[in-house]
Parts: structure tokens; sequence; C-alpha cells
């Protein structure tokens, strides 16, 4: 029938477009869905659980000042507090949500890369709502992003990728659109406002110029690649790299490539170099993870390599660059694949580059170079096979949609709770140090001293440089009473690496309890000179003056500590006690009267205010201290007894 005037074609959709979300949505929904009760872990608690910079949604300097680098995934996690407070399902379900927007988003960036000039006239094209929800349920089944997902710090991978594949998805769009309108520049703005935000939610964000660079390269210049200087996106794109080079040079100082000693669970110092030579063999574990993943877990036990020449460096340096130059060969023939390659290269370009990170390998750093892998397996599998065996390339990737949701599934009651994390660990790289560390500080917690106390062992059994282990295994002696052990351990702690304050103090309380108060004394010296502002080692060496009466001393470590930190209940106390054996009594009262003003149910420094205002012949505020002291505590024997030779002094006034 002829079109007449002033009608319109309708046009079918793809049925594929509103279904295909919906199987998204609800095929995140089912395979995590048994990670709701999975609790908070490790960094959880430092960012999360004991963090309370998130807790005032309010107090932007907290929140923004806790990881400037990182303000916005903070800020995910003050919303989160401030609604839901630590109720761990709603932090599940907002990563979660994350995850599906990601998923959703790399099935638009796949259509957009199936609408751009280079790939018209493929025949793939014709089947992009179906290559997209392919690409997409591969992106969102995949067991390796569990990391990203369940491990809820690790938001910060999974929220950097959303505002990353945003920004580059609303670029694509507005380039699509043509000509430059209102509508453009809009698309164009809300790009550069995503990229601020991914690149304020986690620092490999800092990649997405060169992926703009990447997409112009490979969706919109179909001829020969060259600068048009009359093309005002040149100058966008070069203003925007330059900016952003200049950005990450003045934010991030020379201090970044500094080597990471031996002391955190490994055997080996890793450098700049090191580290480098050591990616290679990284990547080629995350492809394999990408294409095998079996045997998933927190923490690897991963060789550094010393040198270009091991063989594992080497062959695994003539793997990935194969692999570039089989990009480069794929370029005009299978566009799509080519750029998955140099994606993935890309987006893994900072954390396995020539930075150095404690953990070489993590898992979560595959979530945003996955998306290239996806986009080969869905391109990959339809030049294969859709031509002559359509039934065949929809039973694989069904089949792998299908394996890789039930292996998701399986892992995420891994991450039920600490012990069973760590458990599938140890159980995984049985000869690593850092699990068996980590388990021993959870049997610490739960009291469990003598499981802690063999965890601690068998790590340094594996590695005898193993600073950390040798600081918890002294903890768990100094709590269990055992003090020499304890003393020997945090001197093994020293002997291995003299600027962490913490081991100073803590070998000086066993030594002050010890009663080798000079030891205390010098200990507690090392660990101010270390760290001036560690108020806890002013006033701990304070004490000790006072047990050797050098109160003139106390008194200045005591004014130090509560310089420091005003509110510092103890040292208030502490300075009471030293005005009183100095004949102060007027000040001790002062000095007290402020430790209850910040802790009304102080009962010590009640008592030991009467004992002052006694001394100073004020028996009716005596006997009201006395009086507040055993409402707090009605067993407290030494506040009775003083209680009633108060009254008696009262009475003989009278």
């Amino acid at each position: 029938m002829p079109k007449g005037p002033g009608t319109k074609i309708r046009q079918n959709k793809d049925p594929l477009s509103k279904t295909g979300l919906a199987v998204i949505f609800l095929l995140g929904v089912v395979i995590y869905s048994n990670s709701f009760n999975c609790s908070f872990h490790f960094d959880d608690l430092r960012h999360i659980v004991y963090n309370n910079a998130i807790h005032d949604i309010r107090d932007v300097s907290a929140w923004w000042g806790y990881n400037p680098s990182r303000p916005v995934s903070i800020f995910s996690f003050v919303l989160n507090y401030h609604f839901f407070n630590l109720d761990v399902r709603y932090w599940h379900l907002v990563n979660l949500l994350i995850h599906l927007a990601n998923a959703l988003l790399v099935r638009w960036f796949t259509l957009l890369i199936l609408s751009s000039p280079a790939m018209q006239g493929k025949p793939v094209v014709k089947h992009k709502e179906l290559i997209a929800l392919v690409t997409a349920l591969l992106f969102v089944s995949h067991p390796l992003a569990t990391q990203s997902v369940t491990y809820i710090v690790q938001r910060m991978t999974s929220l950097a990728a959303l505002f990353y594949l945003l920004s580059l998805s609303l670029y694509m769009k507005g380039r699509l659109e043509g000509k430059l309108s209102p509508r453009v520049i809009f698309l164009f703005f809300g790009s550069v406002a995503a990229a601020i935000l991914a690149i304020l939610s986690k620092e490999n964000a800092w990649t997405l110029p060169l992926a703009v660079v990447l997409v112009e390269v490979f969706f919109f210049r179909q001829q020969r690649f060259s600068f048009n200087f009359r093309d005002y996106r040149v100058y966008v794109i070069l203003a925007s790299g330059l900016v952003i080079a200049a950005v990450a040079l003045v934010k991030f100082p020379y201090g970044i490539f500094e080597p990471i000693g031996p002391a955190t669970g490994r055997l080996v110092t890793i450098t700049p170099l090191n580290y480098l030579f050591t990616q290679f063999s990284v990547i080629v574990r995350y492809i394999q993870l990408l294409f095998l993943p079996v045997n998933l877990h927190l923490e690897y036990d991963f060789p550094v390599s010393d040198s270009f020449f091991n063989p594992a460096t080497l062959f695994s340096f003539l793997l990935l660059l194969s692999l570039l130059i089989l990009a480069v060969y794929l370029y005009k023939k299978e566009r799509i694949i080519s750029f998955g390659i140099a994606w993935f290269f890309l987006t893994l370009s900072v954390e396995s580059g020539i930075i150095p990170i404690q953990d070489v390998i993590v898992e979560h750093r595959t979530y945003l170079p996955s998306v290239g892998f996806f986009l080969i397996v869905s391109i990959g599998i339809y030049s294969l096979l859709w031509n002559k065996y359509k039934f065949m390339a929809v039973a694989v990737w069904v089949l792998l949609i299908a394996v890789w949701s039930s292996m998701t599934c399986q892992r995420n009651p891994v991450w039920k709770d600490d012990l069973s994390l760590l458990n599938d660990n140890i159980e995984k790289a049985p000869d690593f140090a850092r699990p068996y560390s980590n388990r021993g500080v959870l049997y610490w917690k739960q009291k469990e001293y003598s499981k802690a106390i063999d965890d601690f062992s068998h790590a340094l059994s594996i590695n005898p440089g193993y600073r950390d282990a040798y600081y918890n295994r002294g903890v768990v002696f100094e709590e269990a009473g055992a003090f020499e052990r304890a003393v020997e351990d945090y001197s093994n702690a020293i002997a291995l690496d003299r600027d962490q304050h913490i081991t100073w103090y803590n070998r000086g309380m066993v030594y002050y309890r010890l009663g080798e108060f000079a030891k205390a004394i010098d200990d507690y010296s090392q660990a101010i000179s270390i760290n001036p502002e560690y108020a806890d080692a002013w006033n701990n060496r304070g004490v000790v003056y006072v047990n050797l009466k050098e109160y003139d001393r106390a008194l200045a470590d005591f004014t130090k500590a509560i310089a420091i930190r005003p509110d510092y209940t103890d040292a208030w106390s502490n300075r009471g006690a030293a005005y009183f054996n100095l004949g102060a009594y007027d000040k001790a009262v002062d000095d007290y009267t402020h430790a209850i003003g910040l802790n009304p149910a102080y009962k010590e420094a009640y008592v030991n205010r009467a004992i002052a205002c006694g001394n100073l012949g004020q028996w009716d505020k005596a006997v009201a201290d006395y009086t507040r002291a055993l409402a707090i505590d009605p067993a407290y024997a030494q506040a009775r007894s003083n209680r009633e030779l108060a009254l008696q002094k009262l009475q003989q006034e009278k």
C-alpha cells in the first residue's frame, strides 16, 4: 500500500529489546540472590563498618577527605549508611543494582558499536540486538565478577566501570547523531560529567581519554587514520587528555612508584620493574580465568618475577605480544575482536603496569577489562558458527551463560563470612602466608588463642620475614599473658621494620607490665619519634614516669597527649594523678572533673576526685563523689570504705 501524505510507517522494534532487558535483570537477580546475607569482610571493616567519616551525610569534608581520590565511591557508602545503616542486605542490593546497570550499559555499548559507521554493511549488524544481549548476559553471569559484586568495598571498581561505560556510550551516541546540535552538546556534556565521576570513583578510569581515542579509531574512522585539525572533536579529545595528564601528574606524586617491602606476606620486595615483569604472567592468568573461571580465591599465591628472561615471564610477554599483533591484523577484517583485545589491555594498564601494588593479582581488576573479552566471545562465536550452524551458536552461548551462572551461584556462599572465605583461600593457596595470618587475626578476635598462634606460626614457617605475622602473634601472646614471648615477637617485627610505631608502642606496654620501666620509656620514645602525633605513646610514657615518681616529666607527657587529643579521657585523669602526687590538689580536681565530663561513667575518676577533695578538706564533695562511684558500681569496695571515712570526717567537722 503506498505511503500517503502525512502518514508514517510503523516500525516493528526487535522483540529482543525489551525482553532482553528483563532477561538481563532477572538473571542477575537470580544468580546473586544468595549473596545478600554475606557479611562485611576485611577492607569493608576499615572503609565502611568502622569508618566514622561516612556517618554524617552533611559532613562533606569528612567523607570527601577520607579518600580524595575516590570521593564518589565513598559518597555511595555515605548514602548507604544514611538510609540503611549497616544492614548488610541493602549494601549487597546496591552492589547488585550497580552490576545490573553495568550489564545494561554493556548491552547499550555493544549496540552503539554495531551501529557505528565502521560496522555498516556487516552481516552481524542484522542481529545486533541478539549480540548485545548475549554480551550483556555473559558479563552479568561470569563468576570472576563476584569479587566486584559480593565483596562490598569493591563497589569502587563496579561504580567506576558504570561511569566509564556511561561516558563512552554517551560520547558514541553523540557521535552517531551527526552534526552538532543542542542534543549532541547535551550528550557530550553528559559524557564529560560521567568521565569525571568515573575518575573520582577509582584511578583506573584515568584511561578514559585513550578509550575515546580507541572508539574513534576503531568505529568512526573508516579511512586511513589521520588528525583532521578542522574537526573540533580532535581539540576536545586532545584538551581533555592534556588536562587529565596534568591533573594526574599533580595528584599522584612520584611516591606511588616506591617499592613495597616483603613484610606484607610475600618473600620479596615489589619494585616497579619486577611488578611489570610479573604482570605479564598475571594478565595471562586473567585471560585463563576469563575462559575457565575455576579455582577462584581472594588472595593468590602468585610468584613475583625478578627477570624479564624468567621463562614464565618471557613466554607470557610473547603471548601477549602475539595478541597485540593479532589485534592489528584483525583491525580491518574483525574490527570488534581487534577492539576487544585493545580494550582489555588499555583498561588493565593502570593496575597492571609499573605502579607497584601490594597484591600483584586480584580478581576484581578484570571487571572493566572483561567487557572486551565478552565482546570477543559473542562476536567470535557468531562469526564462526552463525552462517552455517545457527543452532550451535545459540547452544554455545546458552551453555556458557548457564555454566557461568551456576558457578557464580556456587561462588557466592564462599563469601558468607571471613572464616569461610579464608578457609577457601587456604585450601586453594596452601603455601601462601597471608591467608593464614588473616585467619589467625580472626581466631584472635574470637579469643581462640591457640588456633591463632598456630596460624601465625604456620605463616612464619612459610615466610620467616613476615612482619605482620610476628606482630599479630605478639598481640596474642600479650593478651594471653605470655609477656616474654610477646616481647620476642615484637622484637622480631621491629628487626624487620623499624618504622612501625605501633610495634614499638606494644612492646613498650609489655615492658611496662614486666616492670622494666626504662625499656618501656625507650620504646614509647621511639614510637613518639616515628609518630609525634601518637597520643597513646605520650600518655603511656607519662604513666611510666608516674611510677618512677618523675611527676614533672609525667605532667609534660600527659599535657602533650591532651593537646593532641583533647577528648582523651585517660590522659586528663592521669594528669590529675600527677598533680595529686605533686600536692596540687585543686588542679587534680580540675582534671578529674574534665575526665568525668568526657565520661560520666568513669567511676575511678570520681573516687580520685573524692580523694583530692578530701585532701582539700572538702568532705561533702568527697562523699558526693564516692556516692556517684557506688551508683555506677555498687560493688566498688574502695569507694564504699572511703565513703565511710569521708562521712566520719564530715561528722567530726559538724
